[in-house]
């Protein structure tokens, strides 16, 4: 048995290690600035629908991969490739905030009131509609730790 777990693992870290020497040949080439603002935006997407058709071992060697690059930037570098993965305002400098925001107000002011009530009304039924996916989900966490015999919520000492 210990046998065959030394030897899996062996063949794990030398898989890793062939994976990671042919990543960190690639990864001289790209840097976060290197991502344009199309592929920015379809990122999450893009990277999901490539990780929904991977096996498990594939998974891992992908995020093994993707630590490995982050790994390899500085402080700044990683903070600015999540900021330009997370949002758009959030990779913006303060003054480019500030411009983005009076424009977004100025496209606003112009908007005549039914444009107004009909937004809100959107905005109000998309809050609506995650409401209703948040209850489902708490509702089938709660059966999931009935079905297991736990409770659903754990009672804190002193409160």
């Amino acid at each position: 048995m210990k046998n065959r777990k030394f030897i899996g693992n062996t063949v794990l870290a030398l898989g890793l290690l062939a994976a990671s020497s042919g990543f960190a040949a690639e990864a001289g080439t790209t840097t976060a600035t290197t991502i344009i603002s199309e592929q920015r935006a379809s990122y999450g997407t893009e990277v999901r629908a490539k990780m929904a058709n991977m096996t498990p071992e594939q998974r891992d060697v992908f995020r093994a991969e993707f630590e490995a690059k982050m790994g390899q930037m500085t402080p700044e570098q990683r903070v600015a490739f999540r900021n330009e993965i997370r949002s758009p305002m959030a990779g913006m400098s303060k003054e480019e905030r500030v411009a983005f925001r009076t424009g977004m107000e100025a496209k606003f002011d112009k908007m005549t009131s039914e444009e107004h009530a009909r937004i809100r009304t959107e905005r109000m039924e998309h809050r609506a509609e995650h409401m209703e996916q948040k209850a489902e989900r708490m509702e089938m966490h709660a059966q999931r730790h009935e079905a297991m015999g736990r409770p659903a919520t754990f009672a804190r000492p002193g409160k």
